[in-house]
């Protein structure tokens, strides 16, 4: 393993899509995509404690907290991991302690999975 500075003297290039960067983007697309199934968001990265929920939307006045899982699968990945791995009985615990705080009905989970050929999008309601 080389360290930070190391691998920057060798010329090689990071890739441009960070962690954070490729969460923000998931949470986007994660977004759109529940608008087009009917929800309007209500608010995005909600702070409660130390915790967050990336998303509360609602529809048909039932309000739903989202965790969105992204990762970047494929040649130079952040991760390569499929996203809905990142969610266990742990954080589906964590996200569901947190929702109580927000009047919500249930923890939906959306993993949004990047790809050279697209973008996978699997929608899963009640997941926590």
């Amino acid at each position: 393993d080389l360290s930070r500075r190391e691998y920057r003297r060798t010329g090689a290039r990071r890739s441009p899509l960070t962690a954070r960067r490729l969460g923000e983007l998931g949470e986007y697309v994660a977004a759109d995509y529940l608008i087009r199934r009917g929800f309007s968001i209500v608010d995005r990265n909600v702070r409660i404690g130390r915790g967050e929920i990336d998303l509360v939307v609602e529809r048909d006045g039932i309000r739903v907290a989202v965790e969105v899982k992204s990762s970047w699968i494929g040649e130079r990945s952040v991760d390569g991991k499929d996203p809905l791995d990142a969610f266990d009985e742990a954080k589906a615990m964590q996200v569901w302690s947190l929702a109580r705080h927000l009047d919500v009905r249930r923890v939906d989970l959306v993993a949004v999975a990047f790809t050279v050929e697209g973008v996978q999008i699997r929608w899963v309601p009640g997941a926590a």
